[in-house]
């Protein structure tokens, strides 16, 4: 006999699991589908998580390395991957079986390890991998989040690269990491992996396409970060690969041409880690063509609230390509839920412009709301106000004195509209420049607030005092 549910969720990520739960917490009822068997998507599973563990790693090693700044004498010996890869595991174990109980605990909620896909509008066929079946369920709504995937570049000899899945998933990373690597892409995951690599002992080399990393983020942010990372790797832009060869048994060179004057290049290492973004995961038999469910190259189209053009299907997180952060995709889920709900009472949106953004490289880099650039094309005249992150205490006892704090101001209003910066702590800085950003505060608001000494938090009301 078919079964009914008032929601039926395609993908456990974060696009997916905030809105089964709210849901189901009203007493309605939920079946989620999702390969890995668990929530948590990509992000978990070979993402934002496992990458950041690496990266505390990553950064104990330099700040044992540098131990002298705190007059302490430690003499490191060795980075052992194998040992930080059993960290991270233990990282993602963790958050693991937290998911599981929390499946456990919620009665409304039917969790299936499997696949799904669209039958028809109302209709969705479910394949159950554990207990082998496949059967289908009848829902009043349909939440697509099937997320994303790597992109994939067209070029000789990809097909040898790394990725991702190598140094960061569940249990199944690289066994051990080569003496060198080239990296292709100058994106947040090019530029973080990059760091962390060459913080353990990796000679590194960065290879991207455009003339700089960090595209379409603030052009002093990408600056920095840039002028930093050449202090570590080998860095070069405006380069557009044609191939990668295996020349000898663990030996490859990555060849491509400068597009400033045309001059061919070539870069050996022991490994190639592709980093060139992410693009929705759409799989052929999702049923997205049969139902008529528009959607392109940048994923399944939707409006703000997380509709497709068939209103009660929404399409939430990487898969709709609005914003392919994982607290983006939480937003969006939650607006689904709220949606669904609430219907047309319902006065909440979805808006990428005002999500942070971070870069985990050391510096860090945060970038919230509008660029001075980006300001502009929309026809707002801004200002630009400027204070150095070395300035505050907490940046002088942790020996981070590089960076900036720049808030970007609508001339007629005083309204917020961007934050941008980089320098100690910025990634958790970007909370507050979040805030002031979605609530529109004005330059003098900020200003009226007090935050706590010594915190690099208070260089946003000492900047906003000073206009």
């Amino acid at each position: 006999m078919e079964k009914s549910y008032d929601l039926a969720v395609i993908g456990g990520g974060g696009g997916g699991y905030p809105a089964a739960f709210q849901i189901a917490k009203t007493g309605r009822s939920v079946i989620m589908v999702d390969e890995k068997g668990n929530l948590g998507g990509n992000c978990l599973y070979e993402g934002c998580i496992p990458s950041k563990a690496v990266r505390e790693a990553a950064l104990a090693w330099r700040e044992a390395g540098r131990s002298s700044f705190f007059g302490l004498n430690v003499s490191p010996k060795e980075a052992d991957w194998q040992s930080i890869t059993s960290y991270k595991d233990g990282v993602q174990e963790r958050r693991y079986a937290q998911h599981k109980a929390e499946i456990e605990e919620e009665p409304n909620l039917t969790f299936i390890r499997g696949r799904g896909k669209l039958i028809d509008a109302n209709h969705v066929e479910i394949t159950d991998w554990d207990a082998d079946d496949t059967f289908r369920v009848k829902a009043s709504y349909i939440l697509i989040a099937t997320g994303s995937t790597a992109t994939e570049l067209p070029i000789d000899g990809f097909e040898m690269t790394w990725n991702h899945h190598d140094l960061y998933s569940f249990q199944d990373t690289k066994d051990a990491l080569p003496s060198s690597m080239v990296i292709l892409g100058g994106g947040y995951i090019g530029v973080e992996a990059a760091y962390q690599l060459s913080d353990l002992g990796i000679k590194v080399t960065v290879v991207e396409m455009l003339p700089t990393i960090l595209s379409g983020m603030d052009r002093d942010l990408s600056a920095t970060i840039e002028a930093n990372l050449k202090k570590q790797v080998d860095l070069h832009t405006g380069i557009r690969v044609t191939g990668i060869a295996e020349v000898e048994k663990g030996r490859y060179v990555v060849k491509g041409v400068r597009e400033e004057d045309d001059k061919e290049l070539e870069w050996a290492a022991g490994a190639v880690l592709a980093a060139a973004g992410r693009r929705p995961f759409i799989p052929s038999d999702l049923g997205l063509d049969l139902v008529g469910i528009e959607h392109g190259a940048h994923g399944i189209l939707t409006d703000t609230r997380m509709h497709t053009n068939v209103p009660h299907i929404y399409a939430a997180g990487d898969v709709n390509g609005q914003s392919m952060l994982f607290h983006s995709a939480v937003r969006m889920s939650e607006i689904v839920a709220k949606d669904i709900l609430a219907g047309p009472f319902m006065d909440d949106f979805f808006d990428p412009v005002e999500i942070p953004a971070t870069v985990f490289s050391s510096p860090e880099g945060l970038s919230v709301g509008l660029t001075t650039e980006h300001a502009e094309q929309r026809g707002i005249r801004v200002d630009e106000i400027v204070r150095h992150m070395g300035k505050e205490a907490r940046a002088q006892i942790v020996g981070e004195l590089e960076g900036f704090i720049k808030l970007v101001i609508a001339r007629r209003t005083g309204r917020i509209v961007g934050i941008h910066g980089v320098g100690a702590d910025a990634a958790s800085l970007s909370a507050v420049a979040h805030m002031a950003v979605r609530l529109g505060l004005t330059v003098d608001q900020l200003g009226r607030m007090t935050f706590p000494h010594p915190t690099q938090f208070e260089i946003f009301d000492r900047l906003a005092r000073s206009v």
